[in-house]
């Protein structure tokens, strides 16, 4: 049934039950239909011996006793599940009787009657008037009669269980069918996300599981497009800042660069003219190598600047502890207002290079936002080797994988819970989130924030 549908799987179970009712009620009375007809023969067979009984002790020893034993004859032929002869004292009873008896009009199957295995049952009693035998009187049990009656009580059995089970089968189909009719609405939601689409949002009916997860699913519609629009000004923050950066880098060219340049071109065409002369001025030729001299070291310094900008110093050449503490030392000078602490408590350089970018670029924005919107007057920045941080602590650990967990923690004015937050803390979490990370903001009770960031560390083979 791996094909079939929830509805059709419902169905059949219900079908099989009801069938299987049907056979269990019919194998009770069948269970019950041999000691029913032992019983009832039983019973008939002391009634009639009773009754012979009684009527041959009564007649008179002086007359012919054949009238009354016709009477009697005649008396119990009407007699249900019986069947009664008067036969001479030295005739054997008929061996076609119980083939008469079989063959009644009692239409029952013959494999029924050998299931239930009911065999008429002989009883002979001798009519004995004043000693003198007159013959015999034969009473056969007649099973068929009972048998005939179970037979035709199973058949209306069926026929109402059957009917009884059609009707409540197709009863419960329509109530499945009316009952899973939002599993259509909850396909038509999923296919919506899954094309990308926005605004999706289903209607809280049907039963409570429906509903759990129709709100279910309305929630993953609102965080997608609130994740969504993150993601949109992030991009549109990017392209600002790479415009920024750019205008900036141009900027600094052209005011900086474009002017050392030019006096190089200039003193070196000076330079060219004052040696093709034959006895050239060795004054002025150290003044001209002294000017492109500081040109050139005016370019270098704007140069590095640059490349400083674009890539961390030192990140690549002495790892990333290094390149940190550097960054806090510059900090440090130009806001000595705010007490800034690192702290590494594990060997950081067998960190592979994109992690440690990562890093470095999550605490120098981690950095960027005390300064400028904390208020706070300290700020410490922890780094260590552990399991996922940035998980809750009531979270169970799928996989004990080993994370770097960054801890920035500040005494400012916090993060107002409602609060969307900046473009800061969302490159941060993405920056997380590309390596396969995550990151956690908390308000300590002692005030501040505390924003924890785990980036897995990855195995030497990746």
């Amino acid at each position: 049934m791996r094909g079939f549908s929830l509805q059709a799987r419902l169905g059949w179970l219900i079908g099989v039950v009801l069938v299987a009712t049907l056979l269990v009620n019919l194998a009770i009375q069948l269970l019950h239909a041999a000691p029913r007809v032992r019983t009832e023969a039983g019973s008939n067979l002391r009634l009639m011996r009773e009754v012979v009984l009684t009527t041959i002790a009564n007649l008179p020893e002086d007359e012919d006793p054949a009238p009354a034993l016709k009477r009697l004859y005649g008396s119990l032929g009407n007699l249900r599940h019986s069947d009664v002869e008067i036969l001479p004292a030295n005739e054997a009873p008929p061996a076609d009787w119980l083939e008469k008896i079989r063959h009644s009009d009692r239409d029952v199957p013959e494999w029924f009657v050998k299931l239930v295995g009911a065999a008429p049952r002989v009883m002979t009693i001798p009519v004995i008037v004043g000693g003198r035998a007159y013959g015999n009187i034969v009473v056969i049990s007649n099973p068929f009669d009972e048998l005939g009656e179970i037979w035709s009580d199973m058949l209306w059995l069926a026929a109402i269980s059957l009917a009884v089970a059609i009707v409540f089968l197709t009863l419960v189909l329509l109530f499945l069918r009316h009952s899973l009719a939002p599993f259509d609405a909850l396909k038509a939601g999923l296919a919506r996300l899954e094309a990308g689409q926005s605004g999706v949002r289903l209607s809280l009916s049907g039963a409570t599981e429906f509903r759990s997860i129709a709100a279910a699913l309305n929630s993953l519609g609102a965080t997608l497009d609130r994740v969504k629009q993150e993601n949109r000004g992030l991009v549109d923050r990017l392209i600002q800042v790479q415009e920024d950066e750019r205008k900036d880098i141009a900027r600094d060219l052209h005011d900086e660069a474009g002017p050392c340049l030019f006096s190089i071109r200039a003193t070196s065409a000076a330079l060219q003219e004052l040696v093709s002369h034959p006895s050239p001025d060795i004054g002025r030729l150290r003044l001209m190598s002294s000017a492109i001299d500081r040109a050139s070291e005016s370019l270098q310094s704007l140069f590095r600047g640059l490349l400083d900008r674009l890539r961390p110093k030192g990140l690549e050449e002495l790892g990333l502890e290094p390149a940190l503490r550097a960054l806090f030392a510059s900090w440090a000078l130009t806001h000595p207002e705010v007490d800034l602490r690192l702290i590494v408590r594990h060997d950081l350089s067998p960190l592979d290079e994109e992690t440690a970018l990562a890093a470095y670029r999550v605490v120098q924005e981690a950095l960027t936002n005390i300064f400028r919107h904390s208020g706070a007057s300290r700020g410490d920045v922890t780094l260590e080797f552990g399991l996922d941080a940035s998980a809750h602590p009531h979270e169970p650990e799928e996989e004990a994988t080993p994370h770097l967990n960054i801890v920035i923690e500040d005494n400012g004015v916090g993060i107002s819970e409602g609060v969307a937050p900046g473009m800061g803390l969302l490159g941060m979490n993405e920056r997380a989130r590309a390596l396969g990370g995550a990151q956690r903001i908390e308000s300590p009770l002692s005030g501040g924030a505390r924003i924890i960031v785990s980036l897995p560390l990855r195995d030497d083979g990746e």
